[in-house]
């Protein structure tokens, strides 16, 4: 097994169902990242993960993925990188999250930017709301971005419109740095319009 293995199955492991994944959070855990791929890729897992992963698991983009990925300087985070947010995840380590048994990290991360994720998020702080804000919600949200900016604390939010956009412009704004968390894929860029 080489790197490029495990990368290739981390990076078919992150799209091969929809996240988050219990079932394909233990497989992993118990097989490692290579084995867990192969087994998808031959339907020879549990019923309910052979359910949760029929629609994806011949359809193996990692490859290109990964190509666009490092066209857009970016790379590729999993839980065995030493730039893995563990601090961030803390709250998860496998338990239900709010009483909800889903509460899992993510198998992995695609990060686009030049800063380590693991020191932003030590000192970070996330600001979200509506895509629809008043005149003062976004007023307030632009503050408090650039309040965090001002005292070096990094601003996470989605990248939407509205409060989103509001906080990551207020914090660009004040030199600070910004982190949009996009659930959509290194492929689609958003919002859409």
């Amino acid at each position: 097994m080489t790197g490029r293995q495990e990368i290739l199955a981390w990076a078919y492991l992150s799209r091969v169902t929809e996240p988050p994944c219990g079932e394909l959070a233990d497989l992993v855990r118990r097989t490692g990242p290579v084995e867990a791929a192969e087994r998808i890729r031959r339907g020879e897992v549990e019923p309910g993960l052979s359910q949760r992963t029929a629609a994806r698991r011949h359809h193996d983009c990692a490859a290109a993925d990964l190509g666009l990925l490092q066209r857009r300087g970016g790379r590729l985070l999993t839980p065995d990188d030493d730039e893995w947010p563990h601090l961030a995840f803390a709250a998860f380590a496998g338990a239900p999250v709010r009483d909800k048994p889903q509460g899992y990290a993510p198998l992995a991360l695609w990060v686009v930017g030049p800063l380590r994720l693991d020191e932003v998020t030590e000192r970070a702080a996330a600001i979200v709301g509506t895509r629809v804000p008043t005149a003062y919600g976004e007023h307030v949200a632009s503050d408090l971005s650039a309040g965090l900016a001002e005292h070096e604390v990094a601003v996470v939010s989605g990248g939407a419109y509205g409060i989103d956009g509001a906080a990551h412009r207020a914090a660009l704004a004040a030199d600070g740095v910004t982190v949009a968390v996009l659930a959509g894929g290194v492929d689609v860029y958003y919002p859409a319009g």
